[in-house]
């Protein structure tokens, strides 16, 4: 089983993808390793989000805050994807900060910045949804299962896209079993 045995990351042969897309991926901005303290707490502060724009879907399907916090969450989301947590990312920044005084846990890139682009693609569900006028029910389930999902994460370190990640690639370093 491959570790994280690297001084700027994990081991060459952990998490591998198919063919060449390898490079372009070790290429992003941002590490290959992450904090998963700071990555738990950015769940906490999404879920937090979450939790809120589904409040106001409950109490107002017609406001115009579902609209602009999933829009928020999608460009929050792609962020994260594309440069890592900080400086760019407005929750990575602050849950980075949150957890600076904490035990730097290191975890490998690429099964989280998989995680993030499911959490763009549930924020785009909802913006599609609401854009689209869709019936409020299928808006707050969608938001429900997104706020479960970041749920999962920040307070039990579950990764539901970690976790998928690990299955469709045979990564050996982010095996939750």
């Amino acid at each position: 089983m491959n570790t994280l045995t690297s001084k700027h990351g994990i081991d060459e042969t952990a998490c591998p993808l198919p063919g060449a897309g390898r490079r372009f991926l070790d290429r992003l901005p941002g590490r290959t390793t992450f904090n998963a303290t700071a990555i738990r707490a950015r769940a906490g502060l999404v879920s937090l989000l979450l939790g809120t724009t589904l409040a106001a879907q409950l109490a107002n399907p017609q406001s115009y805050a579902v609209l602009y916090l999933s829009a928020y969450l999608l460009f929050d989301m792609l962020v994260a994807v594309s440069f890592g947590l900080r400086p760019l990312c407005p929750t990575g920044t602050v849950a980075s900060l949150l957890a600076s005084k904490m035990k730097v846990v290191p975890t490998p890139h690429l099964p989280k910045r998989f995680a993030w682009s499911m959490g763009a693609s549930l924020a785009l569900v909802v913006l599609t949804l609401v854009l689209a006028e869709a019936d409020a029910i299928w808006v707050s389930l969608t938001l429900a299962v997104y706020l479960t999902l970041s749920w999962l994460d920040a307070a039990l370190g579950f990764c539901m896209g970690c976790w998928i990640y690990s299955r469709l690639f045979d990564c050996e370093t982010c095996r939750l079993d």
